[in-house]
């Protein structure tokens, strides 16, 4: 079996992200001391330190931790890119492997097989984040063109290699040869 593909994100997006949650964070933080709109500046600031503050320390653990954002072998991948990853995904499970245009941004988008078996697997803030993406962009699997080191168009043609692989390989557990 071959070695598996693992994926990181260099340092210097890493600190990028990192940065921009930061400048976020203290926009919003600004706009709820200053108080110069009055009440829509006071909740967009809370609304922006509740949603920013929070993604900012997950962005600050990952570049910490610099754990791989998604690993590809010939069984499926594991994605760990966004808050709402996956987790382990057998090729068997996916259905379809694309690039999708979404605000300025590229997302590799899986589409599974059987989405409601993956959605109940979920914990229940995790469903409701994957349902809200869904109306955005199709698929159920977004892996961002912020967290990869190469274009999203390679990372499809290698996802969609080793999911083709994976389809001829013989079942395990028979002999390979067809009657």
């Amino acid at each position: 079996m071959a070695e598996p593909i693992v994926v990181e994100t260099p340092a210097g997006q890493r600190r990028r992200l990192v940065a921009i949650g930061v400048i976020m964070t203290a926009a919003s933080a600004f706009l709820v001391t200053i108080r110069s709109d009055g009440d829509v500046g006071l909740a967009v600031g809370l609304l922006g330190l509740v949603f920013f503050g929070p993604v900012t320390l997950a962005l600050l653990v990952r570049a910490l931790r610099n754990r791989p954002v998604l690993i590809l072998d010939a069984d499926g991948f594991t994605d760990r890119s966004t808050f709402i990853a996956a987790g382990p995904v057998p090729w068997a499970d996916v259905s379809r492997i694309d690039k999708r245009p979404f605000r300025n941004r590229v997302f590799v988008a899986v589409t599974l097989a059987d989405p409601a078996a993956f959605r109940a697997r979920q914990p229940a803030w995790r469903r409701l984040v994957i349902q809200l993406n869904r109306r955005l962009v199709r698929g159920d699997v977004f892996i961002p063109d912020s967290v990869l080191p190469m274009p999203p168009a390679e990372l499809v043609k290698t996802m969609r290699r080793l999911q083709l692989a994976a389809q001829r390989r013989p079942r395990r557990g028979g002999t390979g040869r067809r009657a």
